[in-house]
């Protein structure tokens, strides 16, 4: 055989990929045991491949897309391994946006309780890695979006729903005071759910929620999905908007096609 040909990062990457987008039974776990393998190989001097950040983005996206029960474990598992090797100076893949946003992804289509704490953590340690020089993992508007999404479909104890409204309302005002990100047509549509999952019918709900939609306005989000889950948030308002405006007016929803979200 040619011993000149052998497969490189960008390569493996994309096997890797294969497997995230693969909806084959254990693919996740063929993912993971192909990135460990790249890495031992390499330590073992059989390999001058490393396992860039592109592979374990692969990687993690595999258990964010998977249906395993272990997927929230196994992506915290591997985020942890990457912060090592970047602790340690290793060669291989550093802490990354792409990486990070894949573990909240799957903490997002997990059903268990405690989606705002693990949320929390992973923006925390995003945070921490950017400033420990690692630009890369500076959090995006998919990071926050993310996160907002997670939060809309949070559940557990009133405790939990209220972590899940405080996290999702700070990744939000984020969004919203930002000069290098703007707030999405799906940070508007799933704030609004938040809204009408994690605040009590009301005055003080509907007064915040029209806020938001007067935002969404202004910004030129509030397509019909939006308005749609403003009106969940805020049935009374919905209804006294619509009469005012029976055509809505064309500047609400002025940038949703130069939307710039695009999910990873």
């Amino acid at each position: 055989g040619n011993s000149h040909v052998r497969p490189n990062s960008y390569a493996y990457s994309m096997v890797l990929t294969c497997c995230a987008r693969s909806q084959v039974p254990g693919a996740a776990e063929r993912a993971e045991r192909i990135l460990i393998n790249m890495e031992n190989l390499y330590t073992e001097g059989l390999s001058d491949v490393v396992a860039n950040s592109r592979c374990y983005s692969a990687a993690i996206s595999a258990w964010a897309r998977s249906s395993s029960p272990d997927a929230v474990e196994r992506t915290f598992a591997l985020v942890d391994r990457m912060e090592e090797n970047g602790r340690n100076g290793s060669p291989h893949g550093k802490p990354s946006a792409h990486c990070y946003n894949a573990c909240i992804h799957a903490i997002a289509k997990s059903q268990r309780p405690g989606k705002a704490r693990q949320c929390r953590d992973v923006l925390q340690r995003m945070i921490a890695a950017r400033d420990a020089g690692f630009r890369e993992s500076a959090p995006s508007l998919i990071t926050y979006s993310t996160i907002i999404n997670a939060c809309a479909y949070a559940h557990g104890t009133e405790s939990d729903k209220k972590d899940a409204f405080d996290l999702a309302r700070t990744c939000f005002q984020t969004l919203l005071d930002s000069n290098e990100m703007e707030p999405c047509v799906s940070s508007f549509t799933n704030f609004f759910l938040v809204i009408s999952r994690h605040l009590k019918p009301g005055q003080i709900r509907d007064q915040f929620a029209e806020a938001v939609f007067l935002e969404g306005c202004k910004r030129g989000k509030m397509g019909k999905q939006v308005f749609n889950n403003f009106r969940k948030a805020s049935p009374s308002a919905a209804h006294r908007i619509s009469s005012e405006h029976r055509n809505h007016p064309a500047d609400w929803s002025k940038s949703i096609r130069t939307d710039g979200y695009k999910s990873y």
